[in-house]
């Protein structure tokens, strides 16, 4: 995120496995990021469109509601699947430098012409005056329809959904470090990822999941078939960590994300049984404020989708954008429509332009005379100044009307408004009742996103011990009519 740019008030963030689509929607709440929502739906069951319209992001769909708000940010992971991932040794230069060094060391290893590769990289820290630079490259063909696809949800950022996982084991799990081999096990596959400072620094895909390594942990973990499963796993993951640097006497640790179940823990068991040293790794559920009905299990589901949330709402560090160039492209495109839209509209205003000036000069020599008559009228001036009277009146009179439609505006489901007190040079007070605490929050965004409202601030919330609704009190500038120095 640029310097200067304002952080989003609130991100949805999601992505889509092999089998299912998920997404979480995180909220700043004054110094405090919480979660207001986590939603799945299975990948057979619909299409990124479907899934768009269940988290609220389609139009007209009745889903989260702040998608409204111009501080609200939308990130997207791609399947890493679809990502391959290379790392290079490079001088300590400028980032145009280094760029042009990626791009001529990319051109010998990838296996198509750069014209059918879109590529992106990250400078890692730097070691005896050079730095490890983390390349990762896609089809374009691929980039291009995941675009297409995703288009329903908006997205201002689309990301490799591994840097999601990266950036949530470094965030919310045990067992953290500065540098550590971290296994990610999916349904159909695992990914394996070297992270440092919670950044994807290398990564591989094995094609062997929890669908398979389920099974071999249970009953049968001692049958010669399972045995061979296991073995060769654990013999993957070792050649994948090595390729990256890892062995077994390095002193970054290899960690295996888990829900804390069982299966997971049988399976680390059974990968030390093969002489890997590894670990698990659970959630902490007190790293985020969670919403009522989600557990440490859920932060595990959600992991790819949490990690590219955390990104989009801090804006921090350098990011592997795959799309940068496609952006590009897509605005110059939008930018020469725009050209072409706008030129032909000029050349036929200039025309309009000409018949208009040969009306206007013929009717201007008649009525010039008669507005010369007109002021000159001992009653002009005095209608003229009651006129400006009026408009100056008008300018500062409250708009009641208008700021009572303003704040129901919206979807405002379970929101009851008790009082409100508008006087001018002071800020609005609204006091009302809500469902839960994600509705008042959703009201808030509404309040956020509507043009004359400024500044809305939650003073006072709790629950009332016999309705059991959220009572709370909010205040907010209105036009210029609530500030100090607005007199009439």
């Amino acid at each position: 995120m640029s310097k200067g740019a304002k952080l989003p008030h609130a991100v949805i963030a999601a992505v889509c496995d092999e089998t299912v689509f998920r997404a979480v929607a995180l909220h700043r709440h004054h110094d405090n990021v919480v979660i207001r929502w986590a939603r799945q739906m299975r990948a057979a069951d619909g299409s990124w469109e479907a899934f768009a319209a269940q988290c609220g992001l389609a139009t007209g769909s009745p889903g989260a509601g702040i998608e409204g708000s111009s501080r609200t940010a939308v990130v997207v992971g791609l399947d890493s699947t679809a990502v391959a991932f290379y790392k290079i040794n490079a001088p300590k230069v400028s980032r145009e430098e280094t760029d042009a060094i990626v791009k001529m060391q990319a051109e010998s290893f990838l296996p198509l012409p750069p014209s059918e590769i879109e590529v992106a990289w990250r400078r890692m820290p730097s070691t005896n005056g050079t730095v490890d630079v983390t390349i990762a490259a896609a089809r374009s063909d691929h980039l291009h329809r995941f675009v297409g696809e995703t288009r329903a949800l908006k997205p201002q950022i689309i990301l490799p959904a591994c840097e999601g996982t990266a950036r949530t084991w470094h965030e919310l799990f045990s067992e953290r470090d500065r540098q550590a081999l971290v296994i990610s096990i999916g349904p159909r596959n695992t990914q394996v990822c070297m992270v440092v400072d919670g950044a994807v620094a290398n990564a591989a895909v094995l094609d062997v999941g929890m669908d398979s390594l389920a099974v071999v942990t249970g009953e049968s973990v001692r049958s010669p078939a399972a045995t061979e499963i296991l073995e060769r796993f654990g013999q993957d993951i070792r050649s994948v960590g090595e390729s990256f640097g890892w062995t077994d006497s390095a002193p970054w640790p290899l960690l295996v994300l888990s829900d804390g179940s069982e299966t997971i823990g049988r399976l680390v068991e059974a990968l030390n049984a093969t002489g890997l040293n590894a670990r698990a790794s659970v959630p902490k559920a007190q790293a985020l404020g969670m919403p009522v009905g989600l557990g440490p299990r859920d932060l595990y589901e959600y992991r790819a989708a949490l990690g590219l949330a955390l990104i989009g709402m801090d804006g921090s560090g350098e990011t592997l954008n795959l799309f940068a160039r496609l952006s590009e492209v897509e605005q110059t495109k939008k930018a020469k429509s725009a050209w072409y839209t706008t030129t032909l509209a000029a050349v036929a205003a200039v025309v309009m332009l000409v018949v208009f000036i040969a009306t206007w000069y013929a009717v201007d020599v008649t009525s010039e005379k008669r507005l010369t008559e007109l002021i000159n009228l001992p009653k002009f001036k005095e209608a003229r100044d009651h006129q400006l009277l009026l408009k100056t009146v008008a300018r500062h009179r409250p708009d009641l009307l208008g700021l009572l439609t303003d704040v129901n505006a919206g979807q405002n489901d379970g929101i009851v408004l008790d009082t409100l007190h508008f006087k001018k040079g002071q800020t609005v007070t609204i006091m009302g009742r809500a469902g839960n605490m994600e509705q008042m929050w959703k009201f808030q965004e509404n309040l956020l996103g509507q043009k004359h409202i400024k500044d809305v601030q939650i003073s006072n919330n709790s629950m009332d011990p016999k309705s059991k609704k959220i009572k709370f009190t909010m205040v907010f500038h209105y036009r210029n009519f609530t500030k100090k120095d607005a007199v009439l």
